[in-house]
């Protein structure tokens, strides 16, 4: 089982270069760069994690792979994230560390998509109704996220906006409650290696407590069992864990983080 979890995370890695690399060439003015050991992508978003360096799985010298993120991102004036997973990253983890950074852990969790779980019906969120977002709606699943994550909803509409309905392999939804939206998800699929990433499950303050969560998340991966995805991933907050669990997701691996500001560091 050892080697089949870390080709898992291989294919996990695979599919954030895939999902990120897409949404950053979904906004004007995002870009892709490769600068040996990791891969550039930023969507020139003010948060750093919109703005981030992976191991590109490129030979390299690490240390010049980490100047040469700083400088760019730097030169963009961008904060951004180096985020890394330590069994397969290890050279860039051991040169980060030695230069100071501050790493922290962030869990990935999976489970395999069962067709018939994934559709089960949800009791506990019996009034709710799910929909896909499209042109007209794809503002309240916005809606959603900025009041889930006391975010700008202008930056979110950047970001996680109209954009998304221009990349074929993301799904947004969104569950209303009396008309009202009150909770969405995403879903971003990498087919090539048979992933469905489950993103952005928020709900409204005032609608927590209700399992709208469970029918949002439950939602993408009834899409993923129809797109042909054998296996479910997703990055949970601590406030989440507990509900993905329950659902039948458990850990995978753990990366190693850091926010770098311009100018700073590595």
């Amino acid at each position: 089982m050892g080697g089949d979890r870390r080709e898992l995370r291989r294919r996990f890695h695979g599919h954030l270069h895939d999902v990120w690399s897409r949404l950053a060439l979904s906004i004007p003015g995002g870009w892709v760069e490769e600068a040996g050991a990791l891969t550039c992508i930023a969507t020139g978003s003010s948060s750093p994690s919109f703005n981030l360096a992976l191991a590109s799985g490129a030979r390299g010298d690490p240390r010049e792979a980490l100047d040469a993120a700083r400088d760019r991102f730097s030169g963009a004036g961008l904060r951004w994230l180096l985020k890394l997973q330590p069994d397969l990253d290890h050279e860039v983890v051991v040169h980060a560390r030695r230069r100071g950074l501050d790493l922290d852990e962030e869990p990935v969790y999976w489970m395999p998509i069962r067709p018939g779980a994934a559709t089960a019906p949800l009791s506990s969120a019996a009034p709710l109704s799910v929909s896909v977002a499209g042109r007209d709606t794809i503002d309240d699943a916005v809606l959603c996220f900025a009041e889930a994550f006391d975010a700008d909803a202008d930056a979110v509409s950047r970001e996680l906006g109209p954009n998304l309905l221009t990349i074929p392999t993301f799904t947004v939804f969104v569950g209303y409650l009396s008309g009202e939206p009150v909770a969405s998800s995403m879903l971003a699929t990498t087919r090539s290696v048979g992933l469905a990433g489950v993103y952005s499950v928020a709900t409204r303050p005032d609608h927590r407590g209700r399992g709208f969560g469970t029918a949002l998340t439950a939602a993408a991966l009834a899409e993923a069992a129809q797109q042909g995805c054998d296996t479910a991933v997703l990055e949970p907050s601590p406030s989440g864990a507990p509900m993905y669990r329950r659902m039948g997701f458990e850990p995978l691996t753990t990366y190693l983080e850091a926010v770098i500001s311009p100018h700073d560091g590595p």
